[in-house]
């Protein structure tokens, strides 16, 4: 308590006399005790550090009584250590790595003075880790330049390495975007770089998403990756799951710097398993660097050093490696004829003609089949029928290259990265030593990329984007100042920000296609969806000069380190600055979404999106008119932690700490924000609760008298424990325990926002159960609505809404715990082995919409599609909501179910966007072999054992998106339980192996040191390669004919009736020409799925499918050149051994085979697969 009480006075009076100082520290340390050849201890011997680098001193100290000294806050870097004491002989102990946020141990053993008064040692500072309870794991500044990295959609990128350590698995492949650490969050961890948080504004995402993906950095722009995977300090946070840690390069006393080209093509790479041809692919990585001393007048003198270090890289792209396989409508389909739709038995789904309805005299509704112009052929439609508004996207629709209903069309090429493709990237950094106790150093990053008009249909129908500008900013300071030998600080800002605007590809082509009357404008070709996994026509985003996002964010933390006696003591600070600044001009043209339900029936598999759309039939249109159409997101956040090293004796260690982080809820800066209000009165509903609420005091009776809905929330005290206690000079046993709050998400990319009133999203839907359109397309979008601005609280009614909940800021917060053990198996040799748990709780979700109906209604059956007409009061027993209830329903149909809804004045399951009712478990068996590099040799091993378990959204950003066929927001929110399941990409086994070798020939080796032809023929070899395997992962059903109204907000999951009889094929040699994977006969029939929704799991933990398995290999050659100059030739195979996997990523619940029971391609492969063998061949020249 009293060490607890220490603490507290103690941020108190630093808040209090400190006010500007912030915290988080990405610096290292040396530690150890000096003792003499009878080991005991020796105090007041003098030591002094030296950065190698530089050449300069950087920290002066003094043993202590029990002969221990510390140097804290070094900048990752190789160091000199020097010991002097009379009487003794001097030691100097060179090479010393501190790596990034890391604790070298480092014990000297002093002899009596001599004839040699000087003596060097070879630096081998303890393999055991002394950093207590973290789980901490990363790649050494010497190997990360020397594995095999792999350039795809963008450059080299140094994160990439992360997935090899303990903990860290990437579901279906080996794709670093899809890390889970831990059984954290997808998306959900946090990256910095140079102790900067890399949090992409009001995005909510950073971590791996930003390092790996959106600011990418090569192994030529940082020295260091590493990831803390758990029980991290107090100064560390903003996650449930790791933190990923990069530091930029810097220059030295010695000028070097390099230039290089890694290339790939086609002509290198094996055929793509499955496909007649290989992808066309060329891909360039080149660039140049340099770094040294600064020696001109005013950056270089007796006090002052001044170091620089610059990079240049560009990345080109043409085609890529995997040919995707997706659906058109067929040549049959797209003149009427529907005898190809089949479900997987063959039997034919029936199509019926939206024109033919009416009522069965039984209480519901009929249509007529489709039967031909002859009136006797099933399923064809004629020609005179099409309608022709349609034929405009048809005609521009390439061939299908087989003859199926779907999965049918492969394009001649893959395309690239469309967003930031063709970039350049640069990276500066300027490092001022003043003194020994002052050092400064700024950093920049810059990404630039043009505009890429890319597709894999033609452009005149694509549905991709590009972006014009699209360019990036992070930038950095760091001020690192020694106040005493026992005080010492570290200051950090930050600024990272993107600019990018967005356009439809497709936006010229604008005069190809007809315009549909009423929509806001024709700045693009209207949008076209499709259910049954169709690909859409066409784009929605608008143009790219009224369509441009930035995402600034400004962080400044500051940590001060105090040493006394044998406790070091940390406080700090952090405020961050999150903004986005959003302009759109996105679905004026509108999207228009064609489903089963215009030409299908209830209770029937039947129905055809194609079939729908010839006809003209919208299932659901919508398109938005703007009052305004900007947005500007703000958010801030604040932290304050305080922790304390005590070191009890040589062999016990405990850390203790607080943390202590506040992240406010989203707001709009000017108050153009709107939300839902669930106890605010609705005029326009009978004065019912639940309303349109306007942020701040400015609407009159229609505000909310706040700038947002939540209630801030203060209570983010984090605790941290964690200890290390040293059994023998070769064993130490390391636990922790602590609590993680997460920053406040937004899922959506949209910082949380909706400006209901100031635009208005108009949407118009299918009703009596879906089976009547929306509209037709030759009628146009219908206006019956007001255009913006509407200020009044019941504008919504009849439409959806966006709703934040009250409770929302109670941030996402885990407990972590581990114990663990390592062993020193030789001085370059450790094994680590770790118990490591996780429990998630308030996690992100969509597991309780408000509007909602009881299970137990379904027994009402088909009178739940009944409408209510204007001027009825009740149907079936159920009473009008309110007066005028069925005409304000045009957003959705006035049916009794919608009437029986909480909130019956909105078409929306209200579901919360920001809702944060999910919890996750997660037990791991953890292990990890590691030979740090040493006589040509670097060797690791990561194996994991875990099981994840969770009733939230697996990644951050799935929010309330999901849909029927997602692996979240399935379940009835009345039936919560269901919802724990396995997570959609647990793979309980991860295997990965990294090793390098430099061959032991030619000048400075073993062997032929003395042959010049020797060493330039058999010299400067060097192998290494990385290996990978995780285990399969589970599989999900569900039914796409699912007879259940909307409003019980259920998707139908079919129960497995034999659970030996789900495969059709065994997985371990399935072959696609043999049939689908999975035997429907092991289901729940879909015609099941009439009122009832199915008791299957959401996700199926003893159904798998491919495991996943990869092997990268580089050969290096290294040649000396005269000048102390080298020039390396590398050629790196990935997928060595040319394996193919039917996997996909596991990010967001996909899957490379359809498991939709009602789809006609049930169980059937939908073209996905790992890529084939690439080969990539580099040269560098380095000085």
């Amino acid at each position: 308590m009293q060490g607890c009480g220490r603490l507290l006075a103690l941020l108190v009076a630093f808040v209090a006399l400190a006010a500007t100082v912030w915290g988080q520290s990405f610096n290292g340390a040396i530690t150890g005790v000096v003792t003499d050849t009878s080991g005991a201890v020796v105090p007041d011997v003098a030591l002094t550090l030296r950065n190698l680098a530089t050449d300069q001193v950087v920290g002066a100290t003094v043993s202590d009584p029990d002969g221990a000294y510390a140097f804290r806050n070094l900048t990752p870097a190789s160091y000199e250590l020097q010991a002097i004491k009379p009487g003794f002989q001097e030691v100097v102990v060179p090479g010393i790595e501190v790596t990034l946020s890391s604790l070298q141990r480092m014990d000297i053993e002093l002899q009596a003075s001599g004839q040699q008064e000087r003596v060097e040692v070879t630096a081998s500072p303890s393999v055991l880790s002394y950093n207590s309870g973290t789980q901490a794991h990363g790649i050494t500044p010497e190997t990360l330049q020397q594995l095999p990295l792999l350039f795809g959609s963008g450059p080299r990128s140094a994160a990439t390495f992360a997935t090899l350590m303990p903990g860290v698995s990437t579901g279906g492949r080996a794709n670093a975007f899809d890390a889970r650490i831990n059984g954290g969050l997808q998306s959900g961890d946090e990256a910095t770089l140079d102790g900067v948080s890399m949090q992409q504004g009001f995005m909510s995402q950073g971590g791996m998403v930003s390092i790996f993906q959106d600011f990418p950095m090569s192994p030529d722009m940082v020295s260091e990756v590493k990831v803390l995977t758990s029980n991290y300090a107090p100064e560390y946070g903003n996650s449930t799951s790791g933190q990923i840690m990069a530091v930029t390069k810097s220059g030295g006393s010695d000028f070097h710097g390099a230039l290089f080209e890694y290339h790939r093509n086609d002509a290198l790479n094996a055929t793509q398993w499955g496909a007649d041809h290989k992808a066309p692919l060329e891909r360039h990585n080149f660039g140049a660097n340099i770094g040294g001393p600064a020696k001109v007048p005013g950056l270089w003198g007796d006090r002052w050093q001044t170091y620089f270090y610059f990079d240049a890289e560009g990345y080109r792209q043409k085609g890529g490696t995997n040919l995707p396989t997706i659906s058109i409508p067929s040549m049959a389909q797209r003149n009427g004829d529907f005898r190809d739709w089949r479900d997987s038995s063959g039997r034919l789904i029936p199509i019926f003609d939206p024109a033919t309805l009416r009522p069965d005299g039984q209480g519901g509704f009929t249509k007529d089949q489709f039967m031909g112009c002859d009136g006797r052929t099933p399923n064809v439609i004629c020609p005179d029928r099409i309608n022709p508004i349609v034929r405009s996207w048809l005609d521009a629709l390439p061939t299908p290259t087989n003859g199926q209903a779907l999965n049918n069309y492969q394009p001649p090429a893959p395309i690239p990265d469309t967003i930031l493709g063709d970039s350049n990237y640069y990276l500066g950094r300027v490092d001022v030593q003043v003194g020994a106790n002052n050092h400064f150093f700024a950093s920049f990053w810059h990404q630039r990329a043009p505009a890429k008009f890319l597709s894999l249909l033609p452009q005149s129908v694509a549905n991709e984007t590009y972006s014009d500008p699209q360019n990036s900013w992070v930038n950095r300071f760091n001020y690192d100042r020694i106040f005493t030998s026992s005080v010492l600080n570290h200051l950090s800002m930050g600024y990272l920000n993107r600019n990018e605007g967005y356009g439809c590809v497709n936006q010229g082509f604008v005069g190809d296609f007809p315009q549909i009357e009423g929509v806001a404008g024709y700045n693009v070709p209207p949008q076209i969806e499709f259910s049954d996994d169709y690909e859409q026509l066409g784009c929605n985003a608008g143009v790219n000069v009224g369509n441009v996002t930035t995402r600034p964010t400004f962080i400044i933390n500051d940590i001060v380190t105090w040493m006394k006696g044998s406790h070091t003591v940390k406080i700090g600070m952090e405020y961050r600055s999150i903004m986005g600044n959003i302009h759109t001009n996105s679905n004026l043209a509108g999207a228009f979404s064609f489903g089963r339900g215009s030409t299908g029936l209830l209770g029937v598999n039947s129905g055809s999106p194609i079939a729908s759309f010839l006809l003209g039939a919208v299932d659901s249109g919508d398109v938005t008119y703007y009052d305004v159409s900007t947005t500007y997101a703000r958010q801030s956040a604040w932290v304050f932690h305080a922790g304390d090293t005590w070191r009890i004796g040589n062999k016990l260690t405990l850390d203790y700490g607080l943390r202590w982080d506040y992240f406010s809820p989203s707001r709009e800066k000017y108050d153009r924000f709107s939300f839902f209000d669930p106890e605010g009165a609705n005029p326009g509903a009978g004065g019912r609760p639940g309303r349109l609420a306007f942020a701040g005091d400015g609407y009159g009776a229609a505000s909310y008298g706040a700038p947002y809905p939540e209630e801030p929330w203060y209570g983010g005290l984090a605790p941290r424990l964690g200890a290390v206690y040293a059994l023998n000079e070769k064993t130490n046993v390391r636990a922790g325990w602590g609590v993680f709050f997460t920053q406040a998400f937004y899922p959506g990319w949209g910082g949380g926002m909706s400006q209901d009133g100031f635009s208005n999203n108009v949407t118009f839907n299918t009703s009596l159960g879906g089976i009547r359109p929306a509209f037709f397309l030759d009628e146009g979008f219908p206006q019956n609505f007001q255009a913006p601005p509407i200020i009044e609280a019941d504008y919504r009614n009849g439409q959806d809404i966006l709703y934040r909940p009250i409770d929302a800021n109670e941030r996402p917060y885990a407990h972590q715990w581990n114990l663990t053990v390592d062993r020193e198996l030789r001085d370059d040799l450790a094994l680590t082995v770790a118990y490591v748990g996780t429990l998630g709780r308030r996690l992100p979700s969509s597991i309780e919409p408000l509007n909602a109906l009881d299970p137990a209604l379904l027994s009402m059956g088909s009178a739940l599609y009944d409408e209510f007409e204007p001027g009825m009061t009740s149907l079936h027993g159920v009473q009008v909501p309110y007066a005028g209830w069925a005409e304000q329903m045009v957003g959705c149909a006035p049916s009794v179910a919608q009437a029986l809804l909480p909130y019956p004045q909105y078409c929306s399951n209200l579901q919360g966007l920001n809702e944060n009712y999910g919890e996750s478990r997660y037990h791991s068996l953890q292990m990890k072999l590691e030979k740090r590099f040493s006589g040509g040799t670097y060797g690791l091993v990561s194996y994991t054992l875990s099981k994840t378990v969770s009733s939230g959204s697996d990644n951050v950003q799935r929010g309330n998106a999901a849909t029927a066929n997602d692996a979240q927001g399935v379940i009835s929110p009345f039936e919560r339980e269901r919802n724990e399941a396995i997570t959609v990409d647990d793979t309980p086994h991860v295997l990965s192996a990294a090793f390098v070798y430099e061959l032991p020939l030619g000048r400075g080796r073993r062997y032929l040191n003395d042959s010049r032809l020797a060493d330039a023929l058999l010299g400067g070899w060097q192998v290494s390669t990385i290996f990978r395997y995780s285990s399969a992962l589970p599989f999900f059903f569900r039914s796409g004919f699912c007879n259940v109204p909307d409003q019980f907000q259920a998707a139908c999951i079919p129960a497995i009736q034999d659970a030996s009889a789900v495969f059709g094929q065994d997985p371990g040699s399935f072959d696609p020409g043999e049939g689908p994977l999975f035997n429907r006969d092991a289901f729940e029939s879909e015609d099941a799925f009439n009122f009832y929704y199915g008791q299957g799991n959401r996700i199926e933990e003893e159904i798998r499918g491919f495991s996943y398995r990869n092997q990268d290999l580089s050969l290096i050659k290294n040649t000396r050149l005269p000048g102390n100059t080298n020039l390396q030739i590398r050629i790196e195979v990935f997928n060595l051994w040319n394996w193919h996997m039917f996997t996909d990523s596991g990010a967001y619940g996909s899957s490379a085979f359809n498991t939709d029971l009602a789809s006609p391609d049930f169980g059937v492969w939908n073209g996905a697969v790992s890529d084939p063998r690439n080969i990539q061949v580099a040269a560098r020249f380095e000085f």
